[in-house]
């Protein structure tokens, strides 16, 4: 398998080390600790059915929220080019 050399600062170095497990590689604890994105099927179909369950949301100030937005949408119209 082909390698690669990394830089990494010394308190990283130290947390990855201190996360190592006996007899583990570096890269064995980066593949550990690091999560594969879904794919983007899988993704779409959990929005799709979070959304579809009507708790998408709920709680959320929207009056708030569109006064926020076009507030800021104002400001941006009334800067000036530096």
């Amino acid at each position: 398998m082909a390698c690669k050399n990394i830089s990494l600062e010394i308190d990283t170095c130290d947390r990855l080390k201190s996360s190592r497990r006996p007899s583990e590689s570096f890269s064995e604890i980066v593949c550990r600790i690091t999560l594969p994105l879904p794919p983007a099927k899988t993704i779409a179909a959990d929005l799709k059915r979070v959304v579809g369950s009507g708790k998408f949301a709920r709680g959320i100030d929207w009056p708030a929220v569109k006064r926020i937005d076009s507030s800021r949408s104002r400001s941006r119209g009334t800067r000036t080019a530096v």
